[in-house]
């Protein structure tokens, strides 16, 4: 007497094999999407949002010496004498709960001194963890004042975008 499965229970089977399969198949697509995203870059082009992008990437990226090239003296001056906070001494900027993501909305050169202009960015802060696992969006909006130094645009206020 051998065990005798219906054509009903064989279609069950046969669905459920089909979404864990499909299931599988969505995650491990997602999670190499994930791994290997587009890892942001260096802008090269003469525009005010150029250091505000920079800047951002650099300090990501824990690359202080290149986040130091996208700030004026007068902000470095700040740093060094201690009349301002920089992640410039801390090591690594990120962390590893968050993920940041910078959105440049808007730029203007000031028409009384085009050596000056105002970037408005957003911030888009990814946390993980809470309740069930869920997740945590937020997102800020700041000003940044740039101007043209040494031929090129420059951040000129104390913006490190680790808040």
């Amino acid at each position: 007497m051998g065990l005798k499965i219906d054509k009903f229970t064989w279609a069950v089977i046969g669905i459920v094999l089909l979404l864990v399969i499909g299931a599988v198949v969505t995650v491990s697509l997602n999670r190499s999407r994930g791994a290997g995203a587009e890892q942001p870059t260096y802008l090269t082009e003469d525009s005010p949002t150029t250091p505000v992008h920079n800047a951002f990437v650099a300090l990501q990226q824990g690359d202080v010496a290149k986040a130091r090239l996208q700030y004026s003296a007068h902000v470095l001056k700040d740093v060094e004498d201690n009349k301002v906070y920089a992640p410039f001494n801390q090591g690594n900027y990120g962390n590893d709960r968050t993920a940041r993501r910078l959105r440049i909305l808007e730029s203007k050169v000031d028409p009384n001194d085009p050596k000056r202009a105002t970037v408005t960015v957003a911030i888009d802060q990814y946390s993980s963890g809470g309740l069930f696992g869920g997740n945590n969006t937020y997102s800020t909006q700041r000003f940044i004042e740039v101007i043209r130094e040494e031929n090129r645009w420059k951040i000129d206020t104390a913006e490190f975008f680790n808040y």
